[in-house]
């Protein structure tokens, strides 16, 4: 067996941000950074991570037309999704010492169901404490980023990939309420959340993401 470094309490890390704002590029950045100084790391996303989440994110972002989930739909099965990700995947491997790195967690629904789709926030709330576990990221990476420029990469972006998403195509002002919705997250939770320009370059944007987890790397007591 390989000897990974281990973390007392392992870390949870989580990417956030608008459709397009580089979350993707920098969950692989960080990954390959921390496996190559030897940590034991997990990658995930959501929706999706299990079996029945990635049967889910199916479900809730490419089934369109008449046969598209209602709007209280989408948030129970992102929610679903979200309780089968911690419980099977990401508890365990935190449990064992490990890095866990998530492509969105729980501020993407009160962000997108919450402040752009209009769900009340405390019933959110309560659906986080059942769908979490109690168990919420260490550090929240935000990559801000004006909705002109989201909307020009996700152009380009749809020249690469046939299959449309069907939250990625809703309307200017839907993106808008998210990402003002992410600000108020961040505003909220300034210990936790980190808001960074995803305008900048990815190497520069990488290099900042790693100082901060290096430093809560630090503060984590290791073992090998």
């Amino acid at each position: 067996m390989e000897n990974y470094k281990k973390l007392s309490s392992g870390l949870f890390i989580s990417f956030e941000g608008p459709d397009c704002s580089g979350k993707s590029t920098q969950v692989n950045l960080l990954v390959n950074t921390l496996k190559d100084k030897g940590f034991r790391v997990l990658e995930t996303r959501e929706p999706g991570g299990t079996y029945v989440g990635e049967k889910l994110r199916h479900l809730v972002k490419h089934v369109s037309g008449e046969d598209a989930v209602c709007d209280e739909s989408e948030l129970l099965l992102f929610c679903a999704s979200r309780a089968q990700l911690v419980s099977k995947v990401i508890q365990p491997f935190l449990s064992n010492g490990g890095i866990v790195i998530s492509d969105r967690f729980a501020d993407s629904t009160t962000a997108y169901q919450g402040y752009a789709r209009g769900f009340d926030l405390n019933f959110i709330n309560t659906l986080h404490e059942i769908s979490t576990r109690g168990c919420w990221p260490d550090i929240t990476f935000l990559l801000d980023l004006e909705i002109g420029e989201a909307s020009s990469r996700n152009k380009n972006r749809s020249i690469q990939y046939d299959q449309e998403d069907r939250i990625e195509e809703e309307s200017k002002l839907f993106h808008e309420n998210v990402r003002k919705g992410y600000l108020k997250i961040a505003a909220a939770y300034p210990e936790r959340i980190k808001i960074l320009n995803a305008g900048e370059d990815k190497n520069i944007l990488h290099g900042l993401i790693v100082n901060y987890v290096n430093n809560s790397i630090r503060s984590n007591s290791q073992k090998v």
